[in-house]
């Protein structure tokens, strides 16, 4: 089935040789539309043609390249995650839309869009359809990590941001050139099943490994520059990757470890969905209707990119809707858990239930990853996003090349 619909996309575009180069113009196109659909306040003839010029270039894009394979993944639903966001904010019950807050610390006072200037409703536009967790914002998404560098000085902040690209950067490195010692290994016609098996998850880890440092090192940056340029200040960048120690569950990963850049513009159909079916808040099915909607949006987002960059799944597919799934098992298990359980023993067991939580994530994690990893290395989109990743792969493949030949 999946073919068959990738088959019926793949129809009305070109070949992936047959492109055009993307023009310029898009994306800040489409970014300024959004502006001035906020700037010009909610109505039915701004929000159709915010709608038609964010769908248009959307549509238009698996017609155009880059002519670099991360870039277009990575890029090529911004269209589409633009419009969503749109319809969400336009939809906000705060009189004049939603409300910059700033600082939490020192919150400014109320005032609705109605009370500004157009120079301060210029900018309160710019602000909203730059922030994509809501930071400052009276919609700031959940689960938001603790931010100790809110307070630094720009200088001392923009310190702290250096290292982590740095260290990040070096991560990455090391999972891919693991990735690529593997992928050449992997060629050996003596590898045993479980060989090939350990092979498999190596690859997977080491992509998981890349994916969250790649995300954490972009954060960094765009943190040091914008506050070393004065654009943003410090406590505008919290950080964007939880802590690991809070991935106890499937479900932990996802809500508090992982990354929020995406959380608002995946969950919003959901909730709109539940609230237009009537299910209220906090039932069981509003609660699952919200979470395999929000995966499914995902997966929708990044098929598409791989739709633009291959023309076919690479995985999105099993991975993405998978989740929702492991989820639910893992829900019901915890409720037969806590429904067997003596509560007056919960404090007692509480190592117990931590140490199988953490198992049950990476068991989960060793089986979905696989895939989707596995797809994003044969594309190119794993090894190459920059100078670093292309040589840490080429080491990887020949050292993995040396050992083929018993170095």
């Amino acid at each position: 089935m999946p073919s068959r619909i990738t088959d019926l996309f793949s129809s009305g575009y070109p070949p992936l040789t047959s492109r055009s180069p993307l023009p310029p113009h898009q994306l800040p196109a489409a970014y300024a539309a959004v502006v001035l659909g906020y700037f010009l306040g909610p109505g039915a003839l701004q929000t159709l043609g915010v709608t038609c010029v964010l769908l248009y270039f959307g549509l238009l894009r698996p017609f155009f390249t880059t002519g670099d394979v991360v870039t277009d993944y990575t890029m090529s639903s911004s269209f589409f995650v633009l419009w969503i966001s749109y319809l969400d904010h336009r939809g906000s019950k705060s009189a004049g839309g939603p409300r910059y807050t700033g600082n939490p610390d020192k919150p400014l006072p109320p005032n609705g869009g109605d009370a500004m200037t157009r120079a301060q409703k210029l900018r309160w536009a710019v602000r909203l359809a730059s922030t994509p967790r809501g930071i400052g914002w009276d919609w700031r998404v959940k689960n938001v990590p603790p931010h100790p560098g809110a307070d630094l000085a720009p200088l001392s902040f923009v310190w702290t941001q250096v290292v982590e690209v740095a260290w990040r950067t070096a991560l990455k490195a090391a999972a891919v050139y693991v990735i690529g010692f593997c992928k050449v290994v992997q060629l050996s016609t003596t590898t045993s099943a479980m060989g090939g098996w350990l092979l498999d998850a190596t690859v997977a880890w080491c992509g998981a490994v890349w994916s969250w440092n790649t995300i954490g090192s972009s954060n960094a940056a765009g943190a040091a520059i914008t506050v070393l340029l004065g654009i943003c200040e410090s406590w505008e960048w919290p950080p964007v990757l939880g802590a690991l120690g809070d991935a106890w569950s499937v479900r932990q990963v996802w809500s508090t470890s992982y990354h929020q850049i995406m959380r608002r513009p995946f969950q919003t159909p959901g909730l709109r969905l539940a609230r237009f079916l009537g299910l209220k808040k906090g039932t069981f099915g509003s609660r699952y209707l919200q979470l395999y909607s929000a995966f499914f949006v995902s997966f929708c987002t990044h098929w598409f990119q791989s739709f633009v960059v291959s023309r076919h799944d690479n995985g999105e597919l099993a991975f993405f809707m998978l989740q929702p799934v492991i989820i639910s098992v893992e829900d019901f298990l915890q409720w037969i858990w806590r429904k067997s359980i003596d509560p007056k023993r919960k404090k007692d067991l509480t190592r117990l239930e931590t140490v199988v939580g953490y198992v049950w994530t990476i068991a989960a994690f060793t089986f979905t990853l696989q895939p989707v990893m596995r797809g994003w290395t044969d594309i190119g989109l794993i090894g190459g996003g920059g100078p670093d990743e292309k040589a840490a792969l080429l080491l990887g493949h020949q050292h993995g090349m040396a050992y083929f030949q018993g170095w």
